[in-house]
């Protein structure tokens, strides 16, 4: 898998994870058990999904620095955003800025049948929270 490929959450909690496998260009399962260890237990176990710090230790054993920032004069390639707004996003949703556009692990927002693709903008009725931003990879 190459970086900034698209990967869709295997999880109703994982959008966390497939961004992180898209940053690293691994697989959902190798995120997935970095992001996990960096939490202390399942995403899909309360409090579910992930916070931002467990993104930022997971990618920092992985020796990608993070910073949080709430309001990006810019937002690089590599940048996971927390979104949140209406349902079904009241609940916050992570992105990845690529090249390619924003990679959604979870486009079609249909359960058992998680599609990633890339957006140009939000998901409408979603407004930006916070990004971690890359300091060094």
């Amino acid at each position: 898998m190459k970086k900034y490929e698209l990967v869709s959450q295997e999880d109703k909690w994982g959008c966390g994870a497939a961004c992180v496998a898209s940053l690293l260009g691994v697989s959902y399962q190798k995120a997935k058990h970095l992001v996990e260890t960096a939490k202390g237990r399942s995403i899909n176990s309360k409090p579910y999904g992930l916070q931002l710090h467990d993104i930022a230790i997971a990618l920092k054993e992985e020796k990608i620095k993070v910073i949080a920032d709430w309001d990006p004069t810019e937002i690089p390639d590599g940048t996971i955003v927390c979104i949140s707004g209406e349902v079904p996003y009241d609940g916050d949703h992570y992105l990845l800025k690529t090249p390619n556009g924003w990679m959604d692990p979870w486009y079609n927002i249909i359960e058992n049948n998680m599609v990633a693709r890339y957006r140009k903008k939000y998901p409408k009725g979603t407004y930006f929270l916070v990004a971690l931003v890359p300091v060094s990879t």
